[in-house]
């Protein structure tokens, strides 16, 4: 009999593990499967632009912004001269190789755009297992978007995973990654200019370095190189991989009186949804996020609009939940 009883409860427990085995597969799948989908996004972002709350205002409800156009260009546009506008193809968080989109599908989206700049904000790669096939992707981003310029600023995989931190290795890093073609930067704390077809207006770029190895002063200065380059016409954008780099640099932005778009990744959009905004209140220690800058646009500060994009790849695990990967095009 209790041998008997033994038997019945070994199998049940065995059934149960089973059952909790089998969901798990399925809904890691689910997960994984989420990695694999591309997701466009086009917005406008100039001042007028509607914009987010972060979360902890809105009651942590998550909501994305309209992802299907971008809205008629400076149709709010009254007091001020209309200006031409600029497009800006985004892209981020590649982290090669945990990277399961088609790469093709990225670059032929990208192309097809006809963007005046391509933005690619920090982690090319997940570690350094993942730099042949980074370098690879990015000669052929390259060639196919000739005669587009490709700015690139640094993440904290490129230069903690990656490079170990060490100063050599991240100036080599990256020095490779600018061989993969004529048209690619790497902006880190510098500015670079690209002209807008047929208008006579310029995009002037502050690019800073990643927030691990970067400096506030250094931040400021970029910025400020920036402005003072920028003439009434030209457009004002800011890159960085990590969003917490706007507190650093937002009094000068308000200060400096020019209207400005800043893009970032780092966040992958939550990657891994999680309610109240715990992933960032508990697993992680970046300021903006805790404080619901997750993903989206935002009114950071005045004369600015921050987009941060949930990228394309991931961290840690493959899997995705509440967010898919992501190809942002800003137009402002």
């Amino acid at each position: 009999m209790y041998s008997e009883l033994l038997v019945s409860t070994a199998a049940a427990v065995a059934t149960v593990a089973v059952g909790v085995i089998a969901a798990a597969a399925i809904v890691f799948t689910a997960c994984f499967m989420q990695t694999k989908k591309l997701k466009v996004t086009r917005l406008y972002a100039d001042r007028y632009a509607e914009v987010k709350k972060p979360a902890k205002l809105r009651k942590n409800k998550r909501t994305d912004q309209k992802t299907d156009a971008y809205p008629p260009a400076n149709s709010d546009k009254k007091d001020e001269e209309v200006l031409p506008l600029c497009r800006i193809g985004l892209i981020s968080d590649l982290h090669f190789p945990m990277l399961y989109v088609n790469t093709d599908d990225v670059i032929y989206t990208l192309a097809k755009e006809d963007c005046d700049l391509i933005a690619v904000t920090g982690d090319l790669c997940q570690n350094a297992k993942g730099k042949t096939a980074m370098l690879a992707f990015m000669k052929k981003l390259s060639e196919s978007l000739k005669g587009v310029p490709i700015l690139v600023v640094p993440g904290n995989h490129d230069v903690s995973y990656v490079c170990k931190k060490d100063p050599l290795k991240i100036q080599e890093y990256f020095r490779e990654v600018e061989s993969c073609g004529g048209n690619i930067k790497v902006l880190r704390n510098e500015t670079a200019s690209v002209e807008l077809k047929g208008s006579g207006s310029r995009i002037v770029a502050a690019g800073f370095d990643e927030k691990l190895i970067g400096d506030k002063n250094r931040y400021i200065g970029t910025f400020e190189k920036a402005l003072s380059e920028a003439g009434e016409k030209d457009k004002l954008l800011l890159l960085m991989h990590n969003p917490d780099i706007m507190e650093h640099v937002s009094e000068a932005v308000k200060k400096g009186g020019k209207y400005s778009v800043a893009l970032a990744g780092h966040t992958h959009g939550g990657q891994v949804y999680i309610p109240f905004n715990l992933e960032f209140e508990l697993l992680r220690d970046d300021s903006l996020p805790r404080k619901g800058f997750v993903y989206g646009l935002y009114e950071y500060c005045e004369n600015n609009r921050l987009y941060i994009t949930c990228g394309l790849g991931q961290s840690l695990l493959p899997v995705r939940l509440g967010t898919v990967p992501e190809i942002a095009f800003i137009c402002f």
